[in-house]
């Protein structure tokens, strides 16, 4: 699947290895830019979902972003061609690939005087309400929010949210440890009463800060792995009167030889706005992220990090970012069983966004001297479920030509297997190559 977006005088494809974009008007955060007034900094999001379908979702803009007339909430809603989208007062473009080379879009069209006049009036409504329309991010671990929480203002809601899972014992247990330790949050509840990650638990802390507030991103280890869950907090602190539009948080892979700005895998849009917020509101949320399955692994090419932000109206943004370290279990078991082989792998770099690893491997030394090979190329492929593996032996006096081995994993198996089944199908694989 392959989608061009168009924004102004600038386009970006979105398929499945830039599954988001970020539309707005700071040209540093978003991949596609307008610098036009009726644009927020962090406007709306284009997504790419596992089934080829394209999504768009408003991240709460001031001017709000409208597919056939209507104003987006906070849940994303799919786009088709011939629909009619604006982000601000600016259309946007959608056009998709077809079957044969043909195309097939949106409408861009010029916003017509109604349609102003819609924006208008919804952004005033916008600055009269008392409250945002979303509360906590969905959580697999989180107790249930009552009713009326997301109209309540900021600062009620853990008061709230504390009250609404304080039935539970093992809850209790965690308010009573926690408020001996000075934390203001109560644990989040999941099946079976079992207790999720509190702020006081989650001792790996990053801040940002400037005069509007601070925002305090907490986890519970600085590593991670692919195919895994991140849970977290963010904490955001108001130190000033202002109207907060969102507040989200985002997974980045920066790669040396990707794009400058990183590559967003996964954002999660923890509360969106308008609120006003009050000198001294302290509002905790929790959010979730999911690792990619391929994923490049952290080193002197690639770094990982989260990526914080408050996005306030008309005023300076916080911005907040955590480090962190990657790991790829699928890779490190591969590397394991060669060297359950005495063959040790020499270098394995990540291509950037992962999904493809090179690289190459050293044979026990008494195979060196008898076969004159001192590396053996490979190269590691991500291709949907499967993992191909393909090593190469470059001609010497042995092999008149290049020799070359390819085999493909099952990822389910591979995972699921042995680190002696897996030793054990690599050293028939080096034995067919070097036949």
């Amino acid at each position: 699947m392959n989608v061009s977006l168009k924004f102004g005088t600038h386009t970006r494809q979105v398929d499945y290895t830039n599954p988001r974009v970020l539309l707005g008007r700071d040209e540093q955060s978003c991949e596609l830019w307008l610098h036009d007034e009726s644009v927020s900094r962090r406007h709306a999001e284009v997504y790419l979902d596992q089934g080829g379908n394209v999504f768009i979702r408003d991240l709460g803009s001031s001017n709000g972003t409208w597919v056939d007339g209507q104003a987006l909430g906070p849940q994303p809603v799919q786009l088709a061609p011939g629909q009619v989208v604006y982000v601000g007062h600016a259309p946007l473009g959608v056009e998709w690939a077809q079957a044969g080379g043909g195309r097939a879009a949106t409408v861009m069209a010029a916003l017509p005087p109604e349609m102003l006049a819609m924006m208008a009036q919804r952004r005033q409504q916008q600055m009269n309400a008392p409250a945002a329309p979303m509360g906590f991010a969905p959580v697999a671990a989180q107790a249930p929010v009552p009713m009326g929480y997301a109209q309540q203002p900021p600062q009620q809601q853990q008061a709230q949210y504390q009250q609404s899972i304080a039935g539970s014992p093992a809850a209790h247990q965690a308010t009573q440890s926690m408020t001996h330790a000075g934390v203001g949050v109560a644990a989040t509840v999941g099946v079976g009463g079992t207790v999720g990650p509190t702020p006081a638990e989650l001792t790996y802390r990053r801040q940002g800060n400037n005069n509007n507030g601070t925002l305090l991103i907490a986890l519970a280890s600085d590593t991670f792995a692919n195919e895994s869950t991140l849970d977290g907090f963010l904490e955001f602190t108001a130190t000033d009167r202002e109207t907060v539009a969102s507040i989200f948080v985002e997974l980045v892979e920066y790669h040396k030889k990707g794009h400058k700005k990183g590559h967003v895998w996964d954002r999660c849009l923890v509360r969106q706005g308008p609120w006003k917020t009050q000198k001294g509101d302290i509002l905790p949320m929790p959010f979730q992220l999911r690792v990619p399955s391929g994923t490049s692994i952290s080193g002197p090419d690639c770094h990982w990090a989260l990526r914080g932000y408050v996005d306030i109206a008309w005023a300076l943004d916080i911005e907040a970012t955590a480090p962190i370290t990657m790991r790829n279990r699928d890779i490190e078991k591969i590397r394991d069983a060669l060297g359950a082989l005495d063959y040790r792998v020499n270098t394995l770099d990540s291509a950037p966004l992962g999904q493809k690893y090179t690289g190459k491997f050293n044979p026990p030394m008494h195979l060196r001297k008898q076969l004159n090979i001192t590396d053996i190329n490979f190269d590691i492929e991500y291709l949907g479920t499967n993992l191909k593996v393909v090593m190469e032996v470059e001609k010497n006096k042995l092999f008149h030509r290049d020799k070359r081995q390819e085999f493909v994993f099952a990822l389910d198996i591979l995972r699921a297997a042995s680190l002696q089944d897996t030793s054990q199908h690599f050293q028939q694989e080096i034995n067919k190559l070097m036949s």
